[in-house]
C-alpha cells in the first residue's frame, strides 16, 4: 500500500513540476519577445526596426504553440492580439507606422508579462525559484 501511495504522490509532484516548467518556458519566451520589441524601438533605421520586429513575431509564434499544450490558460487571446500588431510592425508601410506598432507590441508584451506575474503570485507560486 505504501508503494502505491508513493507512486501516486510521485506522479502528482512530477505533473505539477512539468506544468510549472511549461509556464516558465512561456514566461521566458515572452521575455525574449519583449527584448526584441525593445530593440525594435531602439533601432535607428528602418531595416533594423523590421528585423527586430520580425524576431519578436517569431517569438510570439513560438509562444502561441507553447500555449496550446500548456497549463497556462487564458493567454492565447492576448498573444493573438499581439501577433496581429507584430505582423504590422514586422512589415510596416513606413518608418512611423513601424514605430507605432513596435511600441504597441512592446507595451502589450509588458502587460502580458505583468499579467503572468500577477497570476503566479495569486497561485501562491514564488517566481524566484
Amino acid at each position: 500500500m505504501k508503494k502505491v501511495c508513493l507512486l501516486f504522490f510521485s506522479l502528482f509532484i512530477f505533473s505539477a513540476a512539468e506544468a510549472k516548467d511549461d509556464c516558465e518556458l512561456i514566461y521566458s519566451t515572452a521575455s525574449y519577445a519583449l527584448n526584441h520589441a525593445k530593440s525594435a524601438l531602439k533601432a535607428n533605421n528602418y531595416d533594423h526596426q523590421k528585423y527586430y520586429s520580425g524576431k519578436a513575431l517569431e517569438s510570439y509564434e513560438k509562444l502561441l504553440k507553447l500555449l496550446e499544450g500548456s497549463q497556462c490558460e487564458g493567454l492565447s487571446e492576448k498573444v493573438q492580439d499581439i501577433i496581429a500588431d507584430a505582423l504590422k510592425a514586422a512589415d510596416p508601410a513606413d518608418w512611423d507606422r513601424g514605430r507605432y506598432y513596435s511600441k504597441k507590441v512592446f507595451t502589450s508584451t509588458q502587460d502580458l508579462i505583468s499579467h503572468m506575474d500577477s497570476r503566479t503570485e495569486v497561485a501562491g507560486v514564488d517566481s524566484t525559484d
